[in-house]
Parts: structure tokens; sequence; C-alpha cells
């Protein structure tokens, strides 16, 4: 999904062999930062959530968003395990070194998982909304639904990154293999426009109303009549949580997705600032993924809890 190796490649003619040198190492070391501070986070993440699931004493709502908060974790931990290795040696190196199959699945799943996330994102969003201002629906939904709701989360993503499956492949240039997108250039700026305008940018502006109705319903009205005041308090808390992490996701997201809508045909790759500003905008967004399990185990009391238990439960102390 970000600039692929041909177009580093042909960038070599404008910038220097040093200048793309250094900012090589540079990306590396910070993907490889990223890689040390979010598998970990993740894996902890997950041992904490997966219990919480068979919990009998749970709300309703947290039965509900639990399989989605697994969802979102076990899309980090792939892209921790996969992607982030091979972004590694993909800014390591000038040269593609990972084969045909690595090429077309590294950048199609880097996609799939970006939408997987955020759609993760919006159904999250919606259940709360629903919690908060029609309490009495979310009693409707099941468990057995949002299981599916994650299978049907897995297969738009999919359907998003078609044609990078059908593109993206290993080509040789002068001795060297390049995994490059062989997408023409006008078509490439325009899918990852449609992406951004038709399948970011809509269901974000859904979830700035629903976290808009309920900061006015739990703050503002002081909740609804159905609420008594201590759902008030812990709806309250649980929407905390979830909004720091959307409006997160969003502030990191947004500045890549602003690069793609100026981008045209490449040439933000041609100057020594702009082709920074293209990659560490692509290293602000994948980042994300660190930041889940920090806001997780630094606001949500039941996340907390959870992790006192494993702690315990494996002999360590707090």
């Amino acid at each position: 999904m970000t600039s692929n190796s041909s177009a580093g490649n042909s960038s070599s003619s404008v910038l220097s062999d040093l200048f793309l040198l250094q900012s090589r190492r540079l990306f590396a070391s910070i993907y490889f930062f990223i890689f040390l501070l979010g598998m970990p986070g993740n894996v902890l993440l997950l041992l904490v959530l997966i219990p919480d699931l068979m919990r009998t004493g749970a709300s309703h709502l947290s039965r509900l968003t639990g399989p989605l908060q697994v969802n979102i974790a076990l899309l980090d931990l792939l892209f921790f395990l996969y992607n982030v290795p091979v972004m590694f040696g993909n800014v390591l190196f000038e040269t593609w070194r990972l084969g045909y199959v690595v090429c077309v699945t590294y950048n199609s799943l880097s996609l799939s998982i970006i939408f997987a996330d955020f759609y993760s994102l919006l159904a999250v969003s919606l259940l709360r909304y629903m919690a908060v201002i029609h309490p009495t629906r979310t009693l409707a939904v099941s468990q057995r639904l949002i299981g599916w709701a994650c299978v049907f989360i897995w297969a738009l993503s999919f359907l998003f990154s078609i044609p990078l499956w059908i593109h993206y492949t290993t080509v040789e240039m002068e001795g060297e293999t390049y995994c490059v997108n062989q997408m023409p250039k006008q078509q490439l700026s325009l899918y990852f426009r449609l992406l951004g305008g038709m399948a970011f940018l809509p269901p974000m502006l859904v979830m700035i109303l629903c976290y808009s109705s309920i900061i006015f319903t739990l703050w503002v009205r002081r909740g609804l009549a159905v609420h008594t005041a201590s759902s008030l308090q812990v709806n309250r808390r649980a929407t905390v949580v979830a909004l720091v992490t959307v409006v997160t996701f969003v502030v990191m997201w947004v500045p890549y997705w602003l690069v793609v809508f100026l981008m045209k045909d490449g040439e933000l790759l041609t100057t020594g600032p702009t082709y920074l500003a293209s990659n560490l905008t692509t290293l602000l967004a994948y980042a994300n993924r660190c930041v889940n399990p920090i806001i997780c185990f630094s606001l949500s009391s039941q996340c907390q809890a959870g992790l006192r238990k494993f702690l315990r439960r494996t002999g360590c102390c707090l």
C-alpha cells in the first residue's frame, strides 16, 4: 500500500543516493522500534481479552464489543508478525529479495488489515451509540451476529484489496528484482483516492456523528431517563476509551490520506521533503497499531482488571 519498490528506485534519479541510503536506514530503524513496541503489547492485550469473552458476569455490551476488540488485536498482531518484518527488509534494501508471493501478499494484506481495523472500530462505535442512545435495541444483538460482522469486515477488506492482488508482481530490470504495482499511474491514483473518499471518509464521518451524539447525551443532557447513575458512569468511562481509540486512529491516519489525495502520479517522490512526507505519514499511520494496547491498559478499568488477573495467574507481581 505504500510507495512500491519501483517508485523508490525511479526516484533515485532525482534524489541523491546518499539521501536514499540515509532515509532507508532511518525508516528501517523506526519499523524495528514499532515491532518491539507493538508486538508484546498486542500479545498481552489478546491474553487479557480472550478470557473476558468467556466470563459469565460481563455485561451484554461487553460481550458484544469483546469479539471486535479481539478482532482488532488479532489484525494488529498479524501485521506485526508478517508485514513489519517485510517492510523492514523493503526499506533497508534497494531491490526486492523476498520473492513473488511475499511481494503480492505483503502489499495486499497491508490494505486489508488497515480497513478491517477501521471497520471494526466503526462497529464498536455503532454499538456504543446504540447502548447510549437506544439501549434496549442492543438486547436484540447477539454475539453470533457480531461474529458474522467480523467475517463480513474481513471479506469487505479483502474486496478492497483485490486490485493489489491482481497488479502487484516482481520484475527483472538490469539483473535486479523489484516488487512493483503494474497498474497505470492514473488508475493507481484514482484507486487510492476512491478508497480514501468512499471507503474511509464516510465511515469516519459516521463515527464523528455517533460520538457527538453520545457526548451530548452523557455529558450535556446527563443521560436519558433509562440510564441510572451507575450505568451513566460506566457508559462515560467506556465512551472515553472508545473515543480516544477512534480519535487516535483518525489523527494518525488522516495525514496519510491527505498525502494520497495530494499525490499526482508519483510526483511526491521526486524531492527530498515530499519523499520524506510520503514515507513519514505512512510510518505514522502504521504506528497506530502500537497505540491500541497502550490506550486499553491506561484507560480501561476492565483491561486493567484483566491484566491483574493475568499477572496473578502467571505468578507475576504488579
